[in-house]
């Protein structure tokens, strides 16, 4: 597969580095936006992020409006009553800020807002047939790298499943990683969603799709991953930590158009659809079980992991080396204090067999599982992590 063709895209423009968010107010008015909405949660507006956005961007001369209704892992409807707040503010452009979800939400709240219809329409893959208003990313946690994606993912609460809406519409027109805005994310919440991060580079680098200019992003954010999330965890305002897992989550949403993710995140939607387990958290408990099962595939990518995890290969066998990384990957999710397995979530055991039917419905993700997967090799992953 080292020869096929890939389209890499990412947002227009990709600011990082501490203190890039004071870029923001300079980025909307070169773009002659007038007012914008800014979408979040309530927590990013208790913690003061929003407010101080918000000023620094009334200071520039630019009208803010907040829709503050963003709800983890959040609904469909959701987007519905944020393209409503963006027509009576008379918004011209979103600020998603935020997790993962905030920057979902605000991407299809600026598409329905545009082109009109409901999120569902919009629901797979190409499905948005033009832009939406100008939307930009300022995420708050180091995760889910939506900044960077051209993927939203919403939660469907009537069949208990969380649906992908993926365009190149989506991109978000600038991306803005501030380390500084991430220095008040809890402990847990840092470690959810710095072990997403590392299921995205993982499953994208061993991915069926894999392609070596996507295999160095993902690399890298196996390398920072290990190197930061531990103390971005047990620290939270060092910022060194911080700036690395920002990189980390980048560069893994970076892996994500061209290639994306697989087995763990299908199996993980339930999870989220069904029994409101983070996203994070999900990814983390499914990941060293589903690593056990694709490892027979690519010996050698395996091998790559343990290595970028800081682990010493020399002189193991290939297989050996592999196992090292499923172990590292445990160690990392003890070390954060992710719970070691779907029993500590409140999952009763009856419910596996109707969530490896629906993890086996998401073909979207499952087809680029590197190893083929049957709904009895869900079941029996289930059972594993169980």
């Amino acid at each position: 597969m080292n020869n096929r063709i890939i389209d890499f895209r990412m947002p227009q423009s990709l600011v990082m580095g501490v203190g890039a968010s004071r870029q923001l107010p300079d980025i909307l008015r070169k773009r002659g936006v007038k007012k914008v909405l800014i979408v979040t949660d309530q927590g990013i507006v208790k913690a003061g992020l929003a407010p101080a956005i918000r000023e620094a961007i009334e200071a520039a001369g630019v009208g803010v409006a907040v829709f503050d209704g963003v709800e983890p892992d959040p609904r469909i409807e959701i987007v519905a009553a944020c393209a409503s707040a963006f027509r009576a503010a008379g918004a011209e452009a979103v600020v998603g800020l935020g997790g993962g979800s905030s920057i979902d939400i605000a991407k299809v709240a600026a598409v329905v807002a545009a082109l009109g219809g409901r999120a569902d329409d919009y629901i797979g893959i190409g499905k948005v047939p033009g832009p939406g208003f100008l939307h930009f990313a300022l995420p708050t946690t180091a995760g889910t790298g939506s900044e960077v994606t051209p993927i939203a993912v919403l939660s469907d609460a009537g069949e208990h499943l969380k649906k992908g809406i993926v365009s190149e519409y989506l991109y978000p027109c600038a991306a803005i990683v501030d380390p500084e805005l991430m220095v008040s994310v809890p402990p847990a919440v840092t470690a959810y969603t710095g072990m997403d991060t590392l299921t995205h580079a993982i499953e994208a680098y061993t991915n069926r799709f894999a392609a070596p200019f996507i295999d160095a992003f993902a690399l890298e954010a196996i390398r920072e991953t290990g190197r930061h999330l531990r103390r971005a965890v047990t620290c939270g305002i060092d910022l060194e930590a911080r700036a690395g897992m920002a990189r980390a989550a980048t560069l893994g949403g970076l892996c994500l158009g061209s290639v994306n993710t697989a087995a763990v995140h299908a199996m993980a939607y339930p999870l989220g659809g069904t029994f409101n387990v983070p996203h994070g958290l999900a990814n983390t408990v499914l990941l060293p079980a589903v690593m056990e099962f694709n490892m027979p595939a690519n010996l050698g990518k395996f091998a790559a992991i343990a290595e970028a995890l800081g682990e010493e290969t020399r002189g193991l066998s290939r297989r050996d080396a592999a196992l090292l990384a499923i172990e590292a990957v445990k160690e990392l999710s003890v070390d954060v204090g992710i719970p070691q397995g779907m029993r500590y979530l409140g999952i009763p055991r009856d419910a596996i067999p109707a969530m490896a039917e629906g993890a086996i419905q998401v073909t979207r993700l499952m087809g680029n599982n590197p190893r083929t997967i049957t709904v009895k090799d869900v079941q029996k992953i289930y059972e594993d992590a169980y």
